[in-house]
């Protein structure tokens, strides 16, 4: 019975039975930025690593022998075969005698489910958005198109002490008066931009007539021709009026994959410090973004017209 309450203890951390853990710990999934990769909270799982070792060998391989991946892993060759056993188990991995060797199956697909293209454009530009955001002090967004508006699908609000909310995840601001809209439209491709501002003319929600659309016309023609430096502003009409956001796009070629914006106080930067405290940093940031995506893309083979807009959200239109 003693063992039982000790046991018991442990799992639901009794402080008398607890054992004494070290003051600073590993946060997996925090709010604060970047988990530092030196402080784990546990030790890396061996087995674990070996299995995804003899697994991304045997993809390499195509036909892959005992002896070919212990050539390539240099893991013992037991080793190497309970792995392949349990990979079979899973399914992954099928022996195939007629090339007497191993292959993998159309099962690892699954493994790159969740990596799609907004996934990847979060991995390039999370590192250099909160990088900027502890330079510079305001939160940062990454946006991509989601039907006639745009989805944040990143923030560092919560790193940020002068962020206005606790959070514009999941939020769609309108294409036509925010910053990330109007900079996505302003530099996509002209068939593109054309198919949206079809789309917008045939949207009875949009008010978007003639008129309206010649002023659009004109200013996304204005920021494609530097006029505002490659950066967008939102519609000063736009909710919170005592705050303002400036965007960018992020791309790859000749496509625009995503935005990025900074949303600060009109208060706290002078306008003559704008482009100083702003527009400059901001652009340098977006540079190494579009660098990392590049490397991205090119190493996964995965093309820019091959990020899919995100699902129609249900969050309201917010300001971005």
């Amino acid at each position: 019975m003693a063992h039982s309450d000790e046991a018991n203890a442990a799992c639901f951390g009794a402080p008398e039975l607890r054992e004494e853990k070290s003051p600073t710990r590993c946060r997996t999934n925090s709010r604060r930025g970047l988990s530092d990769p030196g402080r784990r909270s546990y030790p890396p799982v061996e087995a674990v690593r070996r299995a995804l070792e003899i697994l991304r060998a045997v993809n390499r391989l195509r036909i892959a022998s005992v002896t070919a991946i212990h050539a390539a892993t240099h893991l013992p060759k037991p080793t190497i075969i309970r792995m392949l056993e349990t990979l079979m188990a899973d399914g992954y991995v099928a022996r195939d005698n007629m090339f007497g060797g191993y292959r993998v199956t159309c099962k690892v697909h699954e493994l790159t489910k969740g990596y799609d293209g907004i996934s990847m454009i979060i991995e390039a530009s999370r590192a250099p958005a909160i990088e900027l955001t502890r330079r510079i002090k305001w939160p940062i967004g990454i946006g991509v198109l989601d039907g006639l508006a745009i989805s944040i699908q990143f923030w560092t609000g919560a790193i940020s002490p002068w962020a206005h909310t606790s959070t514009v995840l999941g939020l769609r601001p309108a294409l036509l008066s925010s910053a990330m809209g109007r900079a996505y439209m302003a530099f996509c491709p002209d068939d593109e931009r054309e198919k949206i501002l079809a789309c917008l003319r045939t949207d009875p929600l949009q008010d978007f007539d003639l008129e309206k659309e010649t002023k659009f016309r004109q200013l996304l023609a204005r920021l494609r021709n530097g006029g505002s430096c490659g950066f967008a502003v939102r519609d000063p009409r736009t909710e919170p009026k005592q705050m303002t956001t400036l965007a960018m796009p992020l791309m790859f070629e000749d496509r625009v994959l995503a935005a990025i914006s900074v949303s600060f106080y009109k208060s706290a930067v002078p306008l003559q410090n704008i482009s100083k405290q702003i527009v400059a940093p901001l652009s340098e940031t977006r540079q190494k973004i579009e660098e990392n995506l590049a490397l991205l893309m090119r190493g996964t083979g995965i093309h820019g017209d091959a990020i899919e807009p995100v699902p129609h959200g249900l969050a309201p239109l917010a300001p971005g």
